[in-house]
C-alpha cells in the first residue's frame, strides 16, 4: 500500500514569536505533543532570595539531584496522612514534608518516580538528572498524551481529593529549556516519520524511548545510523540521541528497526531565544 503523508505542525504558546516546529510522517492519533516548559515559583523565588513555599535544604537538594519534573500546587493544603502510604521509600521527612519514591502502576522498580509533598500543596514529581527525558513516556500505554509524571502526580493529588489539572513540567539541568516536543511512531504501517529541526532554535537534550519484543536488537535508527538503548527489561527500553546524529536545518528520517518494534519516541527537549 502506498504511504500516506501529511505535514504536522506543533505550535507552542510563543507562536507570536513564529515559534513553530514542523516535521513529516504519516498521519497518526498521537504524531506530536509539545510540552510548555516553566519552573515552579518557589524555585524561582529562591533564585530571587525570596522566602518560598520549600524550604531552602529542598530547594538546594532538587537543583543538585533533579531532572525532568511534573508539578502542581493543589487548591487545598495536603495531610501529609493522607500520601505517606503510597510511597515506597520514604528519603526525607519532617512535619511539612515528605521526598520518596513512589511505583509507576505496571512498571519495573527501575521506573519508580521521586516524589516531593509539601503540606502547603505542593507536589513535584521527578527523575534524577543523569536520566534522560524519554524516560518518562509510557511506551506500554502506546501514548504521549499522558507520562508516567503524570501519573503519578495524579495518584499522589487524588489520594487528597485534587485533580491534576494545571500540572505543569520543568527540567533543573536546563533553566533556559522552554519546550518539550515528543513525535511517536508505531508499527501499524510504515515504521518512521521525517524530521528537520529549526536552525534558530536551542537544544538541550535528544532522546527516545521504546517498546519492543525481546527478541530484536534495540536501539532507534536516525538517519540510517543506530541509537542504541542504555537499558531494557519488560519490553520497554530507552537511551540518548548523540547531537550529531540530529543536527538542526537537516531532515532526517526517524525509523523503527522492525515490526517487532511496537512503539517508540523521539524527545527533544528545546529552547526558545528570546
Amino acid at each position: 500500500m502506498k504511504p500516506h503523508y501529511k505535514t504536522i505542525i506543533i505550535i507552542t504558546l510563543a507562536i507570536l514569536l513564529a515559534s513553530v516546529i514542523a516535521f513529516t510522517g504519516k498521519p497518526q492519533a498521537h504524531p506530536g505533543l509539545d510540552l510548555a516548559l516553566q519552573s515552579p515559583s518557589f524555585v524561582q523565588a529562591a533564585a530571587e532570595g525570596e522566602i518560598t513555599a520549600a524550604p531552602d535544604e529542598v530547594t538546594s537538594m532538587l537543583t543538585q539531584e533533579a531532572g525532568i519534573s511534573a508539578y502542581l500546587q493543589t487548591s487545598n493544603p495536603i495531610n501529609l496522612n493522607d500520601v505517606r502510604g503510597l510511597y515506597r521509600t520514604i528519603e526525607a521527612e519532617t512535619t511539612d514534608y515528605i521526598i520518596g519514591s513512589v511505583s509507576v502502576p505496571n512498571y519495573f522498580e527501575h521506573f519508580d518516580v521521586h516524589v516531593y509533598v509539601h503540606r502547603d500543596g505542593w507536589i513535584l514529581a521527578y527523575y534524577l538528572r543523569d536520566r534522560v527525558t524519554s524516560k518518562i513516556v509510557d511506551v506500554k500505554a502506546n501514548t504521549i498524551s499522558t507520562n508516567k509524571l503524570e501519573t503519578v502526580v495524579s495518584i499522589m493529588a487524588g489520594a487528597v481529593g485534587e485533580s491534576s489539572s494545571g500540572l505543569k513540567y520543568y527540567d533543573f539541568r536546563y533553566p533556559n529549556a522552554t519546550n518539550i516536543l515528543m513525535v511517536a511512531e508505531d508499527n501499524n504501517e510504515d515504521l518512521f516519520f521525517s524530521i528537520k529541526l529549526p536552525s534558530d532554535y536551542i537544544y538541550f537534550e535528544r532522546s527516545f524511548s521504546l517498546r519492543r519484543s525481546q527478541w530484536v536488537n534495540g536501539g532507534i535508527d536516525i538517519g540510517g545510523e543506530i541509537q542504541p538503548e542504555v537499558y531494557f527489561a519488560d519490553q520497554v527500553g530507552y537511551g540518548p540521541v548523540l547531537a550529531s546524529a540530529l543536527l538542526p536545518g537537516q531532515t532526517y528520517t526517524v525509523q523503527l528497526r522492525s515490526s517487532n518494534q511496537y512503539y517508540g519516541v523521539l524527545v527533544i527537549t528545546y529552547g526558545i531565544p528570546q
